[in-house]
């Protein structure tokens, strides 16, 4: 099912890559709130992306160490249902472990070390953090993070990454304790309401056509099952 609605997602992204971002979609410079600083960071770049399925990328920079990386993704669950959330946030974090090592196989990082996932929490919100090293391409050794959460029908993903030449062994926790409970998203949006019931009714349609050939098999063939004999419980 998720399959499916993802090969939805990517061909409305390919016919919307030549336009605008539909007017419909989540106005994040209007609807998102988010902490223009924290005690220890400054919201720096924001972007927008047209495609609403990647939703919007906010970068964070730390006043006292400007090395350090944090960026933060705001996007869309690509799913109808996401009531069960530690195992829609088991499922991201998957999706974002391989998108570490695509990178990899592309050449932009060396290779990394196995990840470590443990359930991270802050102010009552449930996520997962993952932790491994990065070596980039110039063999320079990253402290790297990966953190989901799930609030509304959006994930918030924090991807953070420290130089092992300017930092001893470090991690982002501080960084998402500060700015996560700042983070307001907005409802879904009628672009991601629309693609979503769209998917819900070719499902429903799917099953009842599924449904309406088994009945007419089985018109077909009545004694089917009494043809196959009676059956003594052993295979």
């Amino acid at each position: 099912m998720k399959t499916t609605f993802l090969i939805v997602l990517f061909c409305l992204i390919l016919a919307s890559c030549a336009s605008v971002r539909p007017q419909n979609a989540t106005n994040y410079n209007r609807d998102l709130v988010v902490a223009v600083e924290t005690s220890n960071f400054v919201l720096g770049k924001r972007e927008v992306f047209d495609e609403p399925a990647l939703g919007i990328l906010l970068e964070y920079a730390n006043r006292f160490y400007p090395t350090d990386n944090i960026d933060v993704y705001i996007y869309p669950v690509p799913s109808i249902n996401w009531e069960d959330k530690i195992s829609t946030i088991d499922q991201e974090m998957k999706q974002v472990i391989a998108e570490v090592d695509h990178a990899i196989k592309d050449g932009h990082y060396q290779s990394r070390t196995e990840e470590k996932i443990e359930p991270f929490s802050v102010d009552g919100m449930n996520g997962k953090k993952a932790s491994f090293r990065l070596k980039s391409k110039k063999g320079v050794m990253y402290y790297s993070n990966a953190y989901i959460f799930l609030d509304k029908d959006k994930f918030i993903k924090f991807r953070t990454s420290f130089d092992s030449r300017a930092t001893i062994e470090w991690d982002g926790d501080e960084a998402v304790r500060e700015i996560l409970p700042e983070i307001d998203v907005p409802r879904e949006s009628e672009y991601m309401k629309t693609i979503r019931d769209n998917h819900r009714d070719q499902l429903s349609k799917n099953l009842l056509i599924q449904i309406l050939k088994a009945a007419s098999e089985q018109e077909k063939n009545p004694n089917k099952q009494s043809q196959q004999g009676p059956s003594d419980g052993m295979r």
